[in-house]
Protein backbone atom coordinates (compact mmCIF):
# COMPACT_ATOMS: atom_id res chain seq x y z
CA UNK A 1 0.00 0.00 0.00
CA UNK A 2 2.72 2.09 0.74
CA UNK A 3 3.59 1.99 -3.06
CA UNK A 4 -0.25 3.30 -4.13
CA UNK A 5 0.38 6.16 -1.21
CA UNK A 6 3.46 7.64 -2.77
CA UNK A 7 1.93 7.44 -6.35
CA UNK A 8 -1.40 9.03 -5.46
CA UNK A 9 0.40 11.72 -3.63
CA UNK A 10 3.22 11.78 -6.33
CA UNK A 11 0.07 12.65 -8.52
CA UNK A 12 -1.63 15.00 -6.23
CA UNK A 13 1.12 17.16 -5.61
CA UNK A 14 2.13 17.37 -9.22
CA UNK A 15 -0.85 18.64 -10.35
CA UNK A 16 -1.58 21.04 -7.07
CA UNK A 17 2.15 22.57 -7.63
CA UNK A 18 0.66 23.01 -11.23
CA UNK A 19 -2.79 24.60 -10.81
CA UNK A 20 -0.94 26.85 -7.67
CA UNK A 21 1.89 28.67 -9.86
CA UNK A 22 -1.35 29.24 -12.42
CA UNK A 23 -3.73 30.14 -9.87
CA UNK A 24 -1.07 32.86 -8.62
CA UNK A 25 -0.10 34.16 -11.82
CA UNK A 26 -3.77 34.79 -12.52
CA UNK A 27 -4.24 36.30 -9.43
CA UNK A 28 -1.51 39.00 -9.56
CA UNK A 29 -2.71 39.59 -13.42
CA UNK A 30 -6.23 40.44 -12.02
CA UNK A 31 -4.65 42.05 -9.24
CA UNK A 32 -2.40 44.71 -10.96
CA UNK A 33 -5.30 45.27 -14.22
CA UNK A 34 -7.16 45.94 -11.24
CA UNK A 35 -4.59 48.36 -10.41
CA UNK A 36 -3.39 49.86 -13.23
CA UNK A 37 -5.28 52.72 -13.84
CA UNK A 38 -4.22 53.91 -10.21
CA UNK A 39 -0.14 53.06 -10.79
CA UNK A 40 -0.56 55.04 -14.15
CA UNK A 41 -2.58 58.21 -12.72
CA UNK A 42 0.25 58.64 -9.77
CA UNK A 43 3.26 57.51 -12.10
CA UNK A 44 4.41 54.76 -9.59
CA UNK A 45 7.85 53.19 -10.20
CA UNK A 46 8.51 50.07 -11.31
CA UNK A 47 10.35 49.26 -7.91
CA UNK A 48 7.01 50.30 -5.95
CA UNK A 49 4.46 48.10 -8.31
CA UNK A 50 7.17 45.45 -7.91
CA UNK A 51 6.98 45.39 -4.08
CA UNK A 52 3.28 46.11 -4.02
CA UNK A 53 2.81 42.88 -6.10
CA UNK A 54 5.42 40.79 -4.42
CA UNK A 55 3.76 41.47 -1.00
CA UNK A 56 0.58 40.59 -2.53
CA UNK A 57 1.76 36.88 -3.42
CA UNK A 58 1.02 35.50 0.31
CA UNK A 59 -2.23 36.74 0.39
CA UNK A 60 -2.89 35.04 -3.17
CA UNK A 61 -1.51 31.55 -1.95
CA UNK A 62 -3.40 32.00 0.53
CA UNK A 63 -6.26 32.73 -1.34
CA UNK A 64 -6.01 30.24 -4.04
CA UNK A 65 -4.77 27.18 -2.16
CA UNK A 66 -8.02 25.35 -1.38
CA UNK A 67 -9.19 25.56 -4.80
CA UNK A 68 -5.91 23.95 -5.52
CA UNK A 69 -6.44 21.33 -3.19
CA UNK A 70 -10.05 20.80 -4.49
CA UNK A 71 -8.77 20.69 -8.08
CA UNK A 72 -6.04 18.27 -7.48
CA UNK A 73 -7.66 15.82 -5.35
CA UNK A 74 -10.76 15.48 -7.63
CA UNK A 75 -8.58 15.38 -10.62
CA UNK A 76 -6.42 12.10 -9.63
CA UNK A 77 -9.69 10.59 -8.70
CA UNK A 78 -11.21 11.70 -12.22
CA UNK A 79 -7.24 9.82 -13.61
CA UNK A 80 -7.52 6.48 -11.45
CA UNK A 81 -11.10 5.80 -12.24
CA UNK A 82 -10.92 6.82 -15.80
CA UNK A 83 -8.00 4.27 -16.44
CA UNK A 84 -9.89 1.54 -13.36
CA UNK A 85 -6.43 1.98 -11.35
CA UNK A 86 -9.71 2.75 -8.63
CA UNK A 87 -11.07 -1.00 -9.42
CA UNK A 88 -7.96 -2.95 -9.11
CA UNK A 89 -6.68 -1.56 -5.91
CA UNK A 90 -10.45 -2.15 -4.52
CA UNK A 91 -10.34 -5.63 -5.78
CA UNK A 92 -7.53 -6.56 -3.15
CA UNK A 93 -9.83 -5.73 -0.58
CA UNK A 94 -8.80 -1.75 0.13
CA UNK A 95 -11.96 0.56 0.73
CA UNK A 96 -12.08 3.31 -0.55
CA UNK A 97 -11.84 5.38 2.11
CA UNK A 98 -8.26 4.01 2.72
CA UNK A 99 -7.62 4.95 -0.93
CA UNK A 100 -8.53 8.67 -0.39
CA UNK A 101 -6.18 8.58 2.96
CA UNK A 102 -3.21 10.14 1.52
CA UNK A 103 -5.28 12.92 -0.22
CA UNK A 104 -6.73 13.52 3.32
CA UNK A 105 -3.35 13.58 4.93
CA UNK A 106 -1.83 16.20 2.54
CA UNK A 107 -5.19 18.33 2.73
CA UNK A 108 -4.31 18.04 6.56
CA UNK A 109 -0.04 19.25 6.07
CA UNK A 110 -1.38 22.20 3.47
CA UNK A 111 -4.11 23.29 6.25
CA UNK A 112 -1.54 23.84 9.04
CA UNK A 113 0.32 25.18 5.83
CA UNK A 114 -2.11 27.69 4.96
CA UNK A 115 -2.72 28.74 8.36
CA UNK A 116 1.07 29.37 9.31
CA UNK A 117 1.53 31.21 6.02
CA UNK A 118 -1.58 33.34 7.31
CA UNK A 119 -0.55 34.22 10.73
CA UNK A 120 3.09 35.17 10.74
CA UNK A 121 3.29 36.01 6.53
CA UNK A 122 -0.14 37.02 4.85
CA UNK A 123 -0.61 39.78 8.21
CA UNK A 124 2.67 41.34 7.83
CA UNK A 125 2.68 41.46 3.68
CA UNK A 126 -0.83 42.74 3.51
CA UNK A 127 0.27 45.44 5.65
CA UNK A 128 3.46 46.32 4.08
CA UNK A 129 1.34 45.82 1.07
CA UNK A 130 -1.11 48.39 1.86
CA UNK A 131 1.37 50.99 2.90
CA UNK A 132 3.55 50.44 -0.50
CA UNK A 133 -0.15 51.72 -1.77
CA UNK A 134 -1.43 54.54 -0.09
CA UNK A 135 2.02 55.78 1.82
CA UNK A 136 4.31 55.11 -1.77
CA UNK A 137 2.29 55.18 -5.21
CA UNK A 138 -0.90 57.25 -4.05
CA UNK A 139 0.78 59.52 -1.55
CA UNK A 140 -2.00 59.84 0.64
CA UNK A 141 -1.13 57.98 3.68
CA UNK A 142 -4.22 56.04 5.19
CA UNK A 143 -6.50 58.11 7.94
CA UNK A 144 -6.73 55.26 10.07
CA UNK A 145 -5.06 52.14 10.98
CA UNK A 146 -5.12 49.91 14.36
CA UNK A 147 -2.23 49.79 16.57
CA UNK A 148 -2.02 47.94 20.17
CA UNK A 149 -5.74 47.33 20.96
CA UNK A 150 -6.96 50.79 19.87
CA UNK A 151 -8.20 52.37 16.67
CA UNK A 152 -6.29 55.83 15.29
CA UNK A 153 -8.06 58.01 12.63
CA UNK A 154 -6.89 61.46 11.36
CA UNK A 155 -8.90 63.99 11.00
CA UNK A 156 -9.02 66.51 7.69
CA UNK A 157 -8.60 69.19 10.06
CA UNK A 158 -4.98 67.24 11.28
CA UNK A 159 -6.74 66.46 14.41
CA UNK A 160 -5.96 62.96 15.58
CA UNK A 161 -8.72 60.99 16.93
CA UNK A 162 -8.16 57.80 19.19
CA UNK A 163 -10.97 55.15 19.55
CA UNK A 164 -10.79 52.32 22.28
CA UNK A 165 -14.41 50.55 20.14
CA UNK A 166 -16.08 51.57 16.96
CA UNK A 167 -19.69 49.92 16.70
CA UNK A 168 -19.75 50.13 12.45
CA UNK A 169 -23.38 49.15 12.83
CA UNK A 170 -24.97 51.71 15.26
CA UNK A 171 -22.48 54.57 14.13
CA UNK A 172 -21.26 55.13 17.64
CA UNK A 173 -18.12 55.39 19.40
CA UNK A 174 -16.08 54.49 22.41
CA UNK A 175 -13.47 55.74 24.79
CA UNK A 176 -12.14 58.39 22.45
CA UNK A 177 -9.74 61.20 22.73
CA UNK A 178 -8.78 63.61 20.17
CA UNK A 179 -5.55 65.93 19.93
CA UNK A 180 -5.11 69.26 18.01
CA UNK A 181 -1.69 70.10 17.57
CA UNK A 182 -0.27 73.62 16.29
CA UNK A 183 0.95 74.53 12.90
CA UNK A 184 3.69 72.61 12.34
CA UNK A 185 2.09 69.30 13.55
CA UNK A 186 4.31 69.01 16.35
CA UNK A 187 2.68 70.51 19.80
CA UNK A 188 -0.36 69.62 21.11
CA UNK A 189 -2.26 72.75 21.65
CA UNK A 190 -5.71 70.75 23.09
CA UNK A 191 -6.81 67.55 23.99
CA UNK A 192 -10.66 66.08 24.13
CA UNK A 193 -11.66 63.05 25.89
CA UNK A 194 -15.36 61.87 25.95
CA UNK A 195 -16.71 58.52 27.40
CA UNK A 196 -18.68 57.89 24.28
CA UNK A 197 -19.85 59.48 20.41
CA UNK A 198 -22.76 59.03 18.38
CA UNK A 199 -23.97 59.86 15.09
CA UNK A 200 -27.39 61.85 14.86
CA UNK A 201 -28.82 63.74 12.96
CA UNK A 202 -25.98 64.66 10.87
CA UNK A 203 -23.42 65.23 13.98
CA UNK A 204 -21.32 63.81 15.80
CA UNK A 205 -22.55 64.21 19.69
CA UNK A 206 -19.64 63.29 22.69
CA UNK A 207 -20.67 62.86 25.98
CA UNK A 208 -19.21 63.67 29.40
CA UNK A 209 -16.97 65.96 27.05
CA UNK A 210 -13.54 66.80 28.77
CA UNK A 211 -10.94 69.55 26.88
CA UNK A 212 -8.37 70.89 27.73
CA UNK A 213 -6.33 73.45 26.22
CA UNK A 214 -2.74 73.97 26.60
CA UNK A 215 -0.35 77.25 26.48
CA UNK A 216 3.00 77.35 25.15
CA UNK A 217 4.57 76.79 28.59
CA UNK A 218 2.69 73.42 29.05
CA UNK A 219 -0.35 74.90 31.30
CA UNK A 220 -4.16 73.76 30.61
CA UNK A 221 -7.30 74.98 31.02
CA UNK A 222 -9.95 72.22 31.62
CA UNK A 223 -13.52 72.47 30.73
CA UNK A 224 -16.38 70.38 30.95
CA UNK A 225 -19.63 69.75 28.95
CA UNK A 226 -22.23 66.94 29.23
CA UNK A 227 -22.43 66.61 25.63
CA UNK A 228 -20.91 68.42 22.42
CA UNK A 229 -21.90 68.21 18.49
CA UNK A 230 -19.12 67.83 15.99
CA UNK A 231 -19.85 68.39 12.42
CA UNK A 232 -20.59 65.06 10.92
CA UNK A 233 -17.85 65.50 8.09
CA UNK A 234 -14.60 65.53 10.79
CA UNK A 235 -15.05 61.60 10.70
CA UNK A 236 -17.70 60.96 7.51
CA UNK A 237 -20.01 57.98 7.94
CA UNK A 238 -17.62 56.40 4.48
CA UNK A 239 -14.76 57.01 6.52
CA UNK A 240 -16.33 55.10 9.27
CA UNK A 241 -16.78 51.60 7.28
CA UNK A 242 -12.95 51.99 6.61
CA UNK A 243 -12.15 53.12 10.46
CA UNK A 244 -12.15 49.19 11.38
CA UNK A 245 -10.47 45.68 12.22
CA UNK A 246 -8.92 44.01 9.26
CA UNK A 247 -7.99 40.79 10.02
CA UNK A 248 -5.94 40.30 7.38
CA UNK A 249 -3.23 42.27 8.99
CA UNK A 250 -3.58 40.76 12.41
CA UNK A 251 -2.07 37.74 13.73
CA UNK A 252 -4.27 35.50 15.54
CA UNK A 253 -3.06 35.80 18.93
CA UNK A 254 -3.61 39.95 18.02
CA UNK A 255 -7.46 39.66 17.55
CA UNK A 256 -7.00 37.28 20.35
CA UNK A 257 -5.82 39.86 22.50
CA UNK A 258 -8.08 42.58 21.11
CA UNK A 259 -11.33 40.80 21.71
CA UNK A 260 -10.39 39.92 25.13
CA UNK A 261 -9.79 43.81 25.82
CA UNK A 262 -13.49 44.48 24.18
CA UNK A 263 -15.28 42.38 26.47
CA UNK A 264 -13.40 43.01 29.70
CA UNK A 265 -14.85 46.49 28.97
CA UNK A 266 -18.40 45.00 28.55
CA UNK A 267 -17.94 45.85 24.73
CA UNK A 268 -19.70 43.75 21.77
CA UNK A 269 -17.33 41.71 20.47
CA UNK A 270 -19.27 39.43 18.07
CA UNK A 271 -18.00 40.83 14.65
CA UNK A 272 -14.68 40.44 15.52
CA UNK A 273 -15.63 36.33 16.96
CA UNK A 274 -16.49 35.77 14.08
CA UNK A 275 -13.65 37.15 11.93
CA UNK A 276 -11.17 35.40 14.31
CA UNK A 277 -12.87 32.23 13.73
CA UNK A 278 -12.93 32.98 10.11
CA UNK A 279 -9.51 33.41 10.15
CA UNK A 280 -8.93 29.88 11.08
CA UNK A 281 -11.89 28.32 9.28
CA UNK A 282 -10.40 29.03 6.06
CA UNK A 283 -7.12 26.92 6.47
CA UNK A 284 -9.29 24.36 7.21
CA UNK A 285 -11.11 24.44 3.76
CA UNK A 286 -7.77 22.24 2.21
CA UNK A 287 -8.88 19.67 4.60
CA UNK A 288 -12.18 19.40 3.79
CA UNK A 289 -11.88 19.80 0.30
CA UNK A 290 -10.54 16.31 -0.56
CA UNK A 291 -13.51 14.71 1.54
CA UNK A 292 -16.27 16.52 -0.63
CA UNK A 293 -13.19 16.23 -4.51
CA UNK A 294 -13.23 11.99 -4.39
CA UNK A 295 -16.36 11.14 -4.36
CA UNK A 296 -17.56 13.87 -6.60
CA UNK A 297 -14.57 12.73 -8.77
CA UNK A 298 -15.68 9.40 -8.91
CA UNK A 299 -18.80 10.64 -10.66
CA UNK A 300 -16.99 13.19 -12.95
CA UNK A 301 -15.10 10.06 -14.47
CA UNK A 302 -18.62 8.10 -15.52
CA UNK A 303 -19.01 11.74 -16.97
CA UNK A 304 -16.49 13.03 -19.31
CA UNK A 305 -13.25 13.31 -17.90
CA UNK A 306 -10.95 15.69 -16.75
CA UNK A 307 -12.96 19.13 -17.95
CA UNK A 308 -15.79 17.66 -16.42
CA UNK A 309 -13.68 17.27 -13.06
CA UNK A 310 -12.61 21.37 -13.34
CA UNK A 311 -16.06 22.08 -13.95
CA UNK A 312 -17.22 20.15 -11.06
CA UNK A 313 -14.25 21.77 -8.66
CA UNK A 314 -15.54 25.35 -10.10
CA UNK A 315 -19.09 24.55 -9.15
CA UNK A 316 -18.17 23.45 -5.77
CA UNK A 317 -15.31 26.00 -4.84
CA UNK A 318 -18.09 28.93 -5.63
CA UNK A 319 -21.43 27.03 -3.64
CA UNK A 320 -18.47 26.42 -0.54
CA UNK A 321 -17.18 30.26 -0.44
CA UNK A 322 -20.71 31.44 -1.43
CA UNK A 323 -22.36 29.97 1.70
CA UNK A 324 -18.88 30.34 4.10
CA UNK A 325 -19.79 34.30 2.94
CA UNK A 326 -23.40 33.97 4.05
CA UNK A 327 -22.45 32.71 7.05
CA UNK A 328 -20.08 35.14 7.81
CA UNK A 329 -22.67 38.13 6.86
CA UNK A 330 -24.96 36.14 9.56
CA UNK A 331 -22.63 35.92 12.04
CA UNK A 332 -21.62 39.37 12.23
CA UNK A 333 -25.22 40.48 12.37
CA UNK A 334 -25.30 38.51 15.26
CA UNK A 335 -28.07 35.98 13.14
CA UNK A 336 -25.50 33.18 14.14
CA UNK A 337 -23.96 31.97 16.86
CA UNK A 338 -20.23 32.84 15.54
CA UNK A 339 -19.09 29.02 15.53
CA UNK A 340 -21.38 28.22 13.63
CA UNK A 341 -21.26 31.17 11.33
CA UNK A 342 -17.46 30.45 10.37
CA UNK A 343 -17.64 26.57 10.67
CA UNK A 344 -20.80 25.64 9.63
CA UNK A 345 -19.54 25.37 6.10
CA UNK A 346 -17.04 23.03 7.16
CA UNK A 347 -19.49 20.87 8.61
CA UNK A 348 -22.12 20.46 6.26
CA UNK A 349 -19.84 20.09 3.33
CA UNK A 350 -17.09 17.39 4.99
CA UNK A 351 -19.79 15.21 6.37
CA UNK A 352 -21.56 14.94 3.19
CA UNK A 353 -18.91 13.97 1.75
CA UNK A 354 -17.55 11.29 4.02
CA UNK A 355 -20.76 10.04 4.14
CA UNK A 356 -20.41 9.64 -0.12
CA UNK A 357 -16.77 8.30 0.25
CA UNK A 358 -17.72 5.78 2.40
CA UNK A 359 -21.05 4.34 1.21
CA UNK A 360 -19.64 4.64 -2.44
CA UNK A 361 -20.11 1.08 -3.86
CA UNK A 362 -18.25 1.46 -7.19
Amino acid sequence: MKTIDKYILTEFLRIFVFSMVILIVFYEMVLFFDNVGYFIKHKATFDEISRFQLFKAPTAVFHVTPICVLMSALLVIVSMSRYSEIVVIQSSGISLLRIAAPLLVAGAAISLISFLNSDYLVYIAESEAKRVYYDEIKEQPRKSLFSKDRFWYKGDDGSIWNIGHIDVKNKTLRDLSIFYFDKDGVKITKRVSADSGALIDGKWVLTNYVERVFDKDGNFEESRLETRSFPEDIIPSEDLQKVKLHPEEMSLVQMRGYIKNLRAKGYDATRYTVDMYAKIGFPLISFVMPLIAIPMGLRSSRAGGAMIGVGVAIVIASLFWFMQSMGVALGHAGVLPPLLAAYGVHVLFGSLGLYMLISNRQ
